[in-house]
């Protein structure tokens, strides 16, 4: 069976977790990148780094690694992620620190609520950005490293997110 004929056979809802929710990353990302962003082997690490980058009138720039196992399914949307969630960090001037990224993942939570209102969709995205942001981060922060299969620790995420008492 051919590649083209595989895909044919699986719809993106079999690789991805939400598939509107990767509706609306793209949808996002082109709003506020609307002239795009670029992808390399090397990207901008620190948020020195990126606000130099995006300071000096630079394309936006994210990291090609590290997209095998997400929760987008495809490589392309988890880039637009990235830009986008790096375009909040340079925008709000929040930095990388654990309190930055809470307030990147606020702003973005913000432009979902934005774009598509409050909602149940909406609520249940902005916990899936909470787990894809903040949750990654106290892993990272815990181990040293990112989780090798972000789709698996997100789900289990959200999982214990649905069963803790509000």
């Amino acid at each position: 069976m051919s590649s083209i004929q595989s895909i044919q056979v699986c719809a993106l809802s079999d690789f991805a977790l939400d598939i509107h929710f990767n509706a609306a990353v793209l949808t996002i990302c082109s709003r506020v990148l609307p002239g795009g962003f670029d992808v390399a082997d090397d990207a901008p690490e620190t948020y020195d780094e990126l606000i130099a980058h995006l300071d000096a009138g630079a394309r936006m720039l994210v990291y090609r690694g590290g997209s095998e196992r997400t929760i987008y399914g495809d490589p392309e949307v988890n880039y637009a992620f990235r830009a986008w969630h790096d375009w909040c960090h340079w925008r709000g001037r929040h930095d990388f620190s654990p309190e930055g990224e809470r307030a990147a993942c606020a702003m973005q939570g913000d432009h979902l609520v934005t774009v598509y209102g409050e909602s149940s969709q909406t609520r249940r995205w902005r916990r899936i950005l909470h787990a894809e942001i903040i949750g990654q981060r106290e892993y990272f922060d815990r181990h040293g490293v990112f989780p090798d299969d972000q789709r698996a620790y997100v789900e289990s995420y959200l999982r214990a997110d649905t069963q803790a008492p509000e």
